[in-house]
């Protein structure tokens, strides 16, 4: 009689185990299904949202393309010569208008042979600056478009007339610099 009795409580045992297993996952279900509708009420709101938002937005007057942002980083000219020109003039106005004294200006000759190599439009200045007038040009140069690179520079302190024994005093030492400045042309110009 004790292994029937042992019997009928291991049966018992083990449909009572089995029932709160059933229970367990019957509840992750629920929980986990619960989950998945507030997820989807929370998504239906977001969408309304974007509706009235969008619906709120005042009508564009423009189209598409002239509201996109281009930029232009290369040289817009068609040719070496029209590029070499428009990147003198850019070096010159900045340290003219940096109150600089231009000294020399030129225009490396294009390199023939290689087609990468010329569409490179190089200039080079010499001119006399002030140290913040020398920080404005090379920002200018750097972050406008169409994009140019300091290849090289040079800069030396020129002696002021306290150093040669003048009583004229000079605010801010002025600076000779030696400037190699590269653009480059859109690839197919000529």
């Amino acid at each position: 009689m004790s292994a029937a009795v042992q019997d009928s409580n291991r049966a018992t045992g083990a449909a009572a185990l089995l029932l709160l297993l059933l229970l367990l996952a019957g509840g992750a279900a629920f929980a986990g299904i619960s989950v998945l509708e507030t997820k989807q009420l929370e998504l239906n709101a977001l969408q309304t949202q974007l509706d009235n938002l969008t619906r709120r937005r005042p009508p564009s007057s423009s189209s598409e393309a002239e509201t996109k942002i281009s930029v232009q980083p290369f040289l817009a000219e068609e040719n070496f010569a029209l590029a070499a020109n428009a990147l003198q003039r850019r070096v010159v106005g900045l340290i003219e208008e940096s109150e600089g004294k231009l000294l020399t200006v030129g225009v490396d000759p294009p390199i023939t042979g290689d087609e990468e190599l010329a569409r490179r439009v190089s200039v080079q200045v010499t001119a006399e600056l002030t140290n913040e007038a020398l920080q404005k040009v090379l920002y200018e140069l750097e972050t406008a478009v169409p994009f140019v690179f300091v290849e090289t520079m040079g800069v030396i302190r020129k002696q002021t007339d306290d150093e040669t024994g003048n009583a004229e005093t000079q605010n801010e030492p002025r600076l000779s610099i030696s400037l190699n400045v590269s653009g480059y042309r859109r690839k197919g110009s000529q």
